[in-house]
């Protein structure tokens, strides 16, 4: 008896393939971010640029705890736009809630300042100072306690 595979419809075979599935966004490790960041050092800190296009003032926020730096943005939704012959659509119809996170170690919490203009959000990150050099601390070492009286056979 022979066995035959039953032909898969052109649309879903080509989700077979590694770069449709990837661009699809199918692949959880080669998911791309909607949010993209750009991290560069200026002389005294660092400067985040998050991409944000589409998404109003309102729709941000930008709050720090236990030395976390979060971004979280509602992106809009997009209405379906009727095209023949489409084969991949990477708009959103829904609205989406995204979120990045980086840690604030070496930077000064009180001094980040923000503001967004065009679709990108800048976020200014000073670094800490460096402590200068310490001093050389001599520790002192105690003398031992009298020491507890020896116990002696049958106490």
């Amino acid at each position: 008896m022979m066995y035959t595979m039953n032909r898969m419809p052109r649309q879903p075979r080509m989700m077979a393939d590694p770069f449709f599935r990837a661009m699809m966004g199918v692949e959880p490790a080669q998911r791309p971010n909607p949010m993209r960041v750009d991290v560069r050092q200026a002389e005294d800190s660092y400067i985040l640029e998050a991409e944000l296009p589409g998404v109003k003032l309102e729709d941000i926020a930008l709050t720090v705890e236990d030395d976390v730096l979060t971004i979280a943005a509602q992106l809009p939704g997009r209405t379906r736009e009727e095209r023949e012959a489409m084969v991949i659509s990477e708009r959103r119809l829904c609205p989406m809630k995204v979120e990045r996170r980086f840690s604030l170690e070496g930077i000064e919490q009180e001094g980040i300042t923000a503001a967004c203009a065009d679709g990108i959000l800048t976020v200014t990150l000073p670094r800490q100072k460096p402590e200068g050099k310490k001093a050389l601390r001599h520790i002192a070492i105690n003398a031992p306690m009298s020491a507890a009286p020896a116990l002696t056979e049958g106490e």
